[in-house]
């Protein structure tokens, strides 16, 4: 075959490979953990514990969870970071996308070129959309982790150049999840923002910070952008201490809390499609799959939806939930929650496969 034999050919390879495809082919990522393409280049997460995979192991705080039990169903049982037993929807989206089954931290870990192309968690543990949340807890602000985005644009910008890498940002997908800890932990345990806000407008204020997040990750590339809503706060086991009576029922100013915020975030993030002419932002609902998990578990094949695994269920969160004073139950699969703030792997999976056809699919 002579040169000109090769050109149709090379030429429909062009035109069929996107720019991030060529380049992370080039540098050899340019397929997905179980060999076939990936529906977006990579996974980046900003947020809390929900989505944090490690990087408060890196951060001088009480806020961790890289110590036994956490961790018991993944890795071999060696603890990494994640505040449940196992994977995290981090991990489980990143799956679902084709791109790898656990995501890293950027934090604290050895970093490879193909965890750079793939995606990493910039979130931190105990952080919220309010800058006070994250001071209280003494973890990471959600501009800091803006700020290690524009750094790991630099490094991207390293391996492949820097249009590829702007391609590669482009076309990934940016994942947004807090504000729980703004309303649990802040709001309704601290004693300086009741004094300044009634709940409804502590909620705007929230909402505000979140919209003024997207629009810093549109301003620094991000063209696909899935933020989640609030779950049925009160109805978390450790919220049900505290707020929940001698019955530990469902904290109904907590959930209304929630609703309050899910709604006018919906209508924020419709309103920031049309400003930024981006149709690919989009909220995504977790408080409905949830919700309706903890009031009839047996439907999803759970028997406890009311405590944690970990020790009493009923307060154990990072610290207190540790392998010296609280026990574990015998089957974590059987439970919604690990411990008294955050899900289990297996309710993880649940939902995750809840939302993908119904949201996320939407901003592929």
């Amino acid at each position: 075959m002579g040169r000109g034999d090769t050109a149709l050919p090379l030429l429909a390879l062009l035109v069929v490979v996107s720019p991030w495809q060529a380049a992370a082919a080039a540098a050899g990522n340019g397929t997905a953990a179980g060999g076939g393409t990936p529906w977006v280049p990579a996974l980046l997460v900003f947020g809390d514990s929900i989505v944090d995979t490690g990087n408060n192991n890196d951060v001088l705080t009480l806020t961790k969870s890289d110590f036994r039990p956490y961790g018991k169903d993944l890795n071999g049982g060696v603890p990494t970071g994640r505040f449940s037993n196992g994977r995290i929807p981090t991990d489980l989206l990143a799956s679902r996308l084709g791109l790898k089954d656990l995501v890293p931290a950027y934090l604290g870990t050895d970093l490879t070129d193909d965890d750079l192309l793939t995606g990493v968690s910039f979130a931190s543990g105990g952080t919220g959309y309010d800058p006070l949340t994250s001071t209280l807890v003494a973890v990471l602000p959600m501009q800091e982790e803006l700020n290690m985005f524009a750094e790991y644009k630099e490094k991207l910008a390293g391996i492949v150049g820097e249009e590829a890498a702007a391609g590669i940002v482009a076309e990934s997908m940016f994942l947004v999840c807090a504000g729980t800890d703004d309303i649990a932990n802040n709001y309704y345990l601290a004693p300086v923002r009741p004094l300044q806000y009634d709940i409804s407008a502590y909620v705007d204020f929230l909402v505000q910070q979140a919209c003024d997040f997207m629009k810093q990750l549109y301003q620094q590339g991000a063209r696909r952008i899935a933020i989640l809503g609030l779950p049925p706060i009160g109805c978390v086991p450790s919220q049900r201490t505290l707020a929940g009576g001698l019955a530990r029922d469902c904290d109904p100013a907590r959930n209304h809390a929630a609703r309050m915020f899910n709604s006018r975030l919906q209508a924020a993030v419709a309103r920031l499609q049309g400003e930024l002419r981006c149709q690919r932002i989009g909220y995504v609902d977790i408080y409905d799959v949830l919700h309706d998990m903890i009031t009839d578990p047996c439907k999803y094949g759970f028997d406890v939806s009311t405590r944690g695994c970990c020790g009493t269920g009923e307060f154990e969160v990072s610290l207190l939930c540790n392998q010296l004073t609280a026990a574990t139950c015998p089957d974590d699969r059987k439970y919604v929650f690990w411990d008294s703030f955050h899900p289990t792997e297996r309710a993880y999976e649940i939902i995750v496969d809840y939302l993908f056809p119904r949201y996320v699919e939407k901003l592929l």
